[in-house]
């Protein structure tokens, strides 16, 4: 398997951190939540596998592409637009979330439309970038970040400040039933495989998905859902955990390095992962513009030879983006996530219905 695939994959693991997915994990704590996760994770692993097996049969390919060369118009168009609103929707609460966390922890003092044009103005040109630029953007983050992120995360487990002892009072309620927003969140975990709708025609030779691959997946996964879930309850107690509005982050800012160079952990820490947030805003949103722009393509915005139809479409998502920024609580947030994570059964049943369309078009063709 292609190590852009990887990269694909573990960025939309690593970006949970700065979404609502914590906390609604933390929510049911006393409730299935250690239930939900193991599910949400066999869910997961099973939904991996059979997206790579389908696009790999179609090297080269994206969505746009299959549904042209395979369906109907009609059908090519709602499933398209259906799957650019949940692509953007992803985005936005990322974006919201990493307002947020910075208002919150690092520039409270700034306004709230500074930190959000300073985020959008990088978001658009990335956006914008070709899908093969994007990848390469990817490995550069990854290259980058995820080395300190591994340091980081042995510091935060070999801290004296951790209680073991609150996290095996946890472990004790895995008997309970499992909830479905924990399980909808943990699954969505799992599908940044999904990705392939458009990044699938970088990959022009077959993807092979070994138990070697799904193995190092499930174990990446589990590490961040480790991380997310027991990390919090170690330093703030099982009893009040749910009562934190950043569980995480709040978590790490109890964490200092006596002998580093920045003392308090969760400074490194933004860093690593607002900009792992940052890179899954512009991946979300490229793969939304470029659905969107494989319909939509309005030829009065055609000025000698240059069509800025794709500019015009971008700065809709940061005018919208900034909408939501701006209205949203941080009650909003977690209200509306809730309703897009529980969703997600519709966008499986969506996709297995659109790999069914494609492989009966390419049967009769």
């Amino acid at each position: 398997m292609s190590r852009f695939l990887y990269y694909l994959i573990f960025t939309n693991m690593l970006a949970i951190i700065t979404t609502p997915i914590p906390r609604l994990l933390l929510q049911d704590a006393k409730e299935g939540a250690i239930a939900s996760m193991i599910l949400g994770a066999a869910a997961g692993i099973a939904f991996t596998w059979i997206i790579v097996r389908f696009f790999s049969n179609h090297p080269g390919m994206d969505l746009p592409d299959l549904l042209v060369s395979y369906t109907s118009d009609w059908f090519r168009i709602l499933v398209t637009f259906y799957f650019a609103l949940l692509w953007y929707l992803a985005g936005a609460i990322t974006l919201v979330m990493t307002v947020f966390l910075l208002i919150t922890f690092l520039t409270p003092e700034m306004s709230i439309y500074t930190i959000t044009a300073s985020l959008l103005v990088t978001v658009y040109f990335g956006v914008l970038l070709k899908t093969k630029s994007v990848l390469f953007s990817l490995e550069i983050v990854f290259v980058l970040m995820v080395p300190f992120g591994v340091l980081m995360l042995l510091k935060l487990f070999t801290s004296d400040e951790l209680n073991w002892d609150q996290i095996q009072l946890s472990i004790m309620h895995i008997n309970r039933l499992p909830t479905f927003t924990a399980f909808t969140s943990t699954f969505f975990m799992f599908i940044g495989c999904a990705n392939l709708i458009i990044f699938n025609k970088y990959f022009k030779e077959k993807q092979r998905l070994s138990p070697w691959s799904l193995g190092i997946v499930l174990l990446f996964g589990a590490l961040m859902l480790a991380t997310s879930y027991f990390f919090p309850i170690g330093l703030s107690g099982f009893d009040r955990i749910d009562q934190l509005i950043f569980p995480w982050i709040s978590s790490a800012d109890a964490i200092r390095m006596k002998y580093g160079l920045v003392e308090r952990v969760v400074f490194i820490f933004m860093f690593i992962f607002v900009t792992i947030a940052f890179m899954s805003i512009i991946i979300h949103w490229h793969v939304a513009y470029k659905l969107i722009n494989s319909v939509f393509r309005p030829g009065f915005l055609q000025v000698n030879q240059q069509n800025f139809a794709p500019f015009v479409l971008v700065f809709l998502f940061l005018a919208v983006g900034t909408v939501l920024v701006v209205r949203m609580t941080q009650y909003d947030i977690y209200h509306y996530s809730i309703y897009y994570y529980n969703t997600l059964p519709v966008f499986i049943a969506v996709f297995f219905l659109m790999m069914f369309a494609v492989r009966k078009g390419a049967s009769s063709s």
